[in-house]
């Protein structure tokens, strides 16, 4: 069989595979960018039933034009390992995993691939406050009946490693545990309930509890996230000793290949004076499966943005 995109390439008993997202920013009051912001490669491997690893590299923001505007960003390209681990199959719904992963807070960090995701900016509610990333162990149950729901457990003993995607660097922290049930309705629709504590390199120490869904109508899918901390200085001065955010979002598909969506937030951070609030619209082209445009229009309400206002686009495929 010949290669057919958004499948990868098998290798014997590996897949190669990954995504690109090439991204246009018009951000008011910051500067135009035209920029390579993801490109990656995922390497898959089935070898036994105790070897099956993964990897994924990734090149990020790699700048391909710039206009007027202040640059508030100037950590430039980079290329990080987001993910490597191994899975070993205890059993026909029981995996264990060892490595460096993606922490199961919410649906959004887990299936963050540009092409998989709504909109081309992600909702500052799935990123900004808790560990992103999990350098450590987990235990993950899926039922092949689909009876019980599915659970992860994490547990990550020491410091996680410190390179990791420009969009998530935020703080970098350590002994982080947590759990994720996902409780699946029809076909891909799934409530998950989140659990994470954690400390970050400044000691402060966090306890977030969340809930994400999912929920789909003919033509009309219902997404969302929101999440609620709350948090021990541990010697360091905080504006507010808790830290909640939220979204809702809308995607309708309205022809073949043609999609609009809309998704409003708010955000309260640990160190803002108010809340964030923002509004986004935008429309999403799929000319075959494994590609998407997407054109979309960002607005701030209030608060100390996370998010900028502005004019955002972006063109993704699948490998």
């Amino acid at each position: 069989n010949g290669y057919e995109l958004g499948q990868g390439y098998n290798v014997g008993s590996f897949n190669f595979a990954g995504y690109s997202n090439v991204t246009a920013e018009f951000p008011v009051g910051g500067q135009n960018s035209l920029a390579v912001e993801d490109l990656s490669l995922f390497v898959t491997g089935h070898l036994s039933r105790w070897i099956n690893p993964f990897a994924e590299a990734e090149l990020t923001h790699v700048a391909l034009a710039r206009g007027g505007g202040r640059n508030h960003d100037n950590t430039g390209s980079s290329l990080v390992f987001e993910r490597i681990y191994n899975d070993a199959y205890l059993s026909d719904s029981l995996t264990a995993r060892l490595g460096k992963m993606l922490a199961p807070v919410g649906a959004w960090n887990l299936n963050h691939a540009a092409p998989l995701v709504m909109s081309v900016t992600r909702p500052a509610v799935t990123y900004k406050n808790f560990a992103a990333y999990i350098g450590g162990a987990s235990l993950l149950f899926s039922d092949p009946k689909a009876v019980y729901p599915d659970v992860q457990l994490y547990w990550q003993p020491d410091w996680e490693e410190s390179e990791k995607a420009r969009d998530v660097s935020f703080e970098q922290h350590k002994m982080t545990e947590g759990v994720h049930v996902v409780f699946p309705l029809m076909q891909l629709d799934q409530i998950g309930i989140s659990f994470q504590r954690t400390t970050d390199i400044q000691n402060v120490s966090q306890s977030l509890i969340g809930v994400d869904f999912r929920y789909s109508v003919k033509r009309l899918t219902l997404q969302g996230e929101a999440t609620y901390s709350r948090l021990a200085p541990g010697g360091v001065v905080l504006t507010r000793d808790r830290e909640a955010g939220g979204y809702v979002a809308a995607d309708y598909v309205v022809a073949p290949g043609w999609s609009a969506y809309t998704w409003y937030e708010t955000f309260l951070s640990r160190s803002a004076p108010s809340a964030a609030q923002d509004a986004l619209v935008g429309v999403s082209y799929r000319p075959i499966d494994p590609m998407v445009l997407k054109l979309e229009y960002l607005q701030n309400f209030g608060g100390d943005p996370v998010n900028p206002s502005g004019v955002f686009a972006s063109w993704s495929v699948l490998f």
